[in-house]
């Protein structure tokens, strides 16, 4: 064997290998990261329009004299209805086979801010001045390449002003 007797340069060699394969794990890291900052916000926009369901509740009584007030018995079950539907999930929170979850989802906050809870602050510390409906999420997510070896569990959180167009 030829190339094992003069051993110039194995370990430029090997160091060059070291480099090459910090530099892969550096970029599947950074695709990763990429990837999940996609999925944060597709299940951002998707509870985004799980909490801008629950104005199908608006107190027709109340709307009438002027005063936007949701009602908050039928408010959560339209949530989680529009939640299991946006994000594909079953009854029971847990994904099904075309979800963005890769496991079962929790709903860790749900409030309704109706004109007599304000001025109040959402769980994001943000001050809520009008009707408002908050909700908050944790979602877990297999990234690409170290999914291989866990999951995530995001938290997702968004506080939804009535849509324009409503009274």
């Amino acid at each position: 064997m030829w190339f094992w007797g003069d051993r110039k340069g194995t370990a430029s060699a090997v160091i060059g290998m070291i480099f090459v394969m910090i530099a892969m794990m550096l970029i599947a890291l950074a695709f990763d990261t990429a990837f999940l900052y996609a999925k944060r916000d597709a299940i951002k926009q998707a509870l985004d329009y799980s909490n801008m369901s629950v104005y199908r509740n608006l107190n027709k009584e109340r709307l009438a004299e002027g005063i936007l007030e949701i009602d908050k018995t039928m408010a959560q079950d339209t949530f989680q209805e529009f939640l299991i539907e946006n994000l594909r999930l079953d009854s029971s929170f847990n994904p099904q086979a075309d979800s963005l979850a890769a496991g079962p989802v929790e709903i860790e906050d749900f409030r309704v801010f109706n004109p007599e809870d304000l001025p109040n602050t959402d769980g994001l510390g943000n001050r809520v001045t009008e009707v408002a409906v908050y909700s908050q999420i944790r979602v877990p997510l297999k990234p690409v390449f170290s999914g291989i070896f866990t999951t995530f569990s995001i938290p997702v959180a968004i506080t939804t002003d009535i849509p324009e167009g409503l009274p």
